[in-house]
């Protein structure tokens, strides 16, 4: 059987074929990606991941209107780019470096604290400035790290040029090629408002739920075993997460509950 003939001025199947289509990109907005990630700390808050202390030690600083106050000759010193100058004074950070640690950003990923002027220098090399001095010219001036990887996480890093975020293990972030460049570069990214987003929705479906005891982060899912879905049933069916949550109620009962519930439902 034949094929159809090519009608004049469009192109044969075999043309339409071998086409890509390219995706025209739209550019990078500071303001999308701090309304995301102030979206996960509000979660944190909401669900007394963070801020929510017996002595009532406040674990997490928001920016002001003008912006935070960081060192500035420093960043311009480690010629970072206005981008991620202007997004490093606008984003909501854990008060200390401590905790960062105690409280991770995402399972096994450590927040920088861009308002300890240590943290500038450190999140240019996210994967060495824990135990050695870090390069402070392994990022590119666009790039910047969001958090770093604790032993089995991911690194976060966001490129305000492209608008992408890749996620290198510890071990992808080092591997070089054979002229000794590094190739996380190279790796897959991701769509910097979509990766936010996504992990947003992940903890509003409390597919993940932030919980911890005393300054001790834990997220709770399907590793958790039985556990996981009863804390899951009382947010939701005696609290009424999401639509009709009983902030101030959880928050007080947060703590009894979540050690009452580790002891019905042992998941070590």
């Amino acid at each position: 059987m034949s094929s159809a003939p090519s009608v004049p001025g469009q192109p044969g199947q075999e043309d339409v074929m071998g086409e890509e289509y390219r995706v025209a990109k739209i550019p990078y907005n500071e303001d999308t990606i701090v309304g995301l990630v102030s979206d996960i700390y509000r979660i944190y808050v909401q669900l007394g991941y963070m801020n929510n202390r017996a002595d009532a030690t406040e674990e997490l600083v928001w920016p002001p209107p003008e912006g935070h106050s960081i060192n500035e000759a420093l960043c311009e010193e480690l010629d970072l780019s206005p981008k991620v100058i202007s997004l490093m004074r606008r984003l909501p950070y854990p008060v200390s470096i401590g905790i960062a640690a105690y409280l991770p950003f995402k399972p096994l990923s450590t927040a920088f604290a861009y308002i300890d002027d240590r943290q500038i220098r450190d999140g240019r090399d996210p994967g060495r400035w824990i135990y050695d001095q870090p390069r402070t010219n392994f990022l590119l001036p666009h790039e910047i790290a969001l958090a770093s990887a604790d032993d089995e996480g991911i690194h976060i890093i966001l490129d305000t040029e492209e608008n992408t975020i890749r996620a290198p293990d510890w071990e992808e972030l080092e591997l070089e090629d054979e002229d000794g460049n590094f190739i996380f570069r190279s790796l897959p990214s991701h769509h910097a408002p979509t990766f936010l987003a996504e992990y947003v929705n992940k903890l509003r479906s409390l597919e993940i739920i932030p919980g911890g005891q005393e300054g001790r982060g834990r997220f709770y899912d399907v590793h958790y075993g039985k556990v996981y879905p009863m804390i899951r049933k009382v947010l939701q069916e005696q609290y009424g997460w999401p639509y009709d949550f009983r902030e101030t109620e959880w928050k007080a009962a947060a703590r009894d509950t979540l050690q009452r519930l580790e002891r019905l439902y042992p998941f070590y």
